[in-house]
């Protein structure tokens, strides 16, 4: 935290998160949760173009150590992490069929679409609506029925 003086926020805003979905930190224990587009161990920041702790896959890291299940997917590298990851394009459509229906207790995306890399691949505001409706749909398939959407930046939900 003395390196990156942002990351006291981000790990206190995760937790706030975690705590209004599943009500307490000691609910999400054994909870299967999908970290979509979770940063990675690659993860540039944009302003200098140097790897940085603020992109890792901070939510997924927490939830683990929370005693949750998480699984991490980015386009990013992440391996070496302890907890179950896939590296995939996330624009592309069709990216998150692999994941069993109805599997997960929660679902957060929350960088996708203020990734430096995401928005470099996918410049135009029309792969943004393709996208943003296809992440909606597919987290309304593999949430199990009393799973929860623990946060999402994706402002048009489908």
């Amino acid at each position: 935290m003395a390196r990156e003086s942002e990351l006291e926020a981000i790990l206190e805003e995760f937790i706030g998160r975690l705590q209004r979905a599943f009500g307490s930190l000691s609910a999400v224990r054994g909870k299967r949760i999908l970290d979509i587009a979770s940063g990675s161990n690659s993860s540039r920041s944009p302003s200098t173009g140097k790897r940085t702790a603020l992109f890792e896959p901070w939510f997924a890291r927490l939830a683990l150590e929370l005693g949750a299940e998480p699984v991490a997917l980015d386009g990013g590298d992440l391996d070496g992490e302890r907890f179950e990851h896939h590296r995939l394009d996330l624009g592309l459509t069709g990216a998150l069929d692999f994941l069993a229906d109805a599997s997960f207790d929660g679902v957060q995306d929350s960088r996708l679409f203020g990734s430096p890399e995401f928005r470099k691949a996918y410049p135009r505001q029309r792969d943004h609506d393709r996208v943003r409706a296809e992440i909606a749909r597919q987290e309304r398939r593999v949430l199990k029925p009393d799973g929860v959407l623990i946060h999402s930046d994706n402002p048009r939900r489908v």
